[in-house]
């Protein structure tokens, strides 16, 4: 699920890719907003009532599966804005370092491909020398 997909199901504001603009104090007062033709999120751009708002409803969603991909619309929203708290997951899904391109698991599994290529490739040259 992306962020844009995760606003499309639980953002109030939207009304089919548009967005109403309403925003919310920190008195949880509603607050007049200015009305977009199309949602922050769409043009890869933060929004604030996003962030404040919907993000947070991610770990509460309704079922194991909905909330997993609400948490990686969450994650996806933050790597991509640079955010604190963005968790980036290597390909089998366990959370990497900052320094890391992927787990030891999957670095050992890519190597042993690499090494087994090779010597396949050496034993083809070989063969038909």
């Amino acid at each position: 699920m992306t962020p844009l997909q995760m606003a499309n199901a639980e953002c109030p504001n939207w009304n089919q890719g548009a967005c109403a603009g309403a925003r919310i104090a920190d008195d949880l007062a509603p607050l007049p907003g200015r009305p977009l033709d199309k949602c922050a999120l769409a043009n890869d751009q933060r929004c604030d009532y996003f962030e404040a708002c919907i993000m947070p409803m991610a770990a509460m969603a309704s079922g194991p599966d909905r909330s997993r991909s609400f948490m990686a619309a969450a994650d996806s929203y933050r790597i991509l804005h640079k955010m604190p708290g963005a968790t980036r997951q290597c390909e089998c899904g366990r959370p990497l370092p900052s320094h890391c391109r992927m787990c030891a698991d999957c670095a050992a599994k890519r190597r042993r491909n690499s090494n087994r290529e090779a010597q396949r490739r050496n034993r083809d040259v070989a063969v038909s020398s």
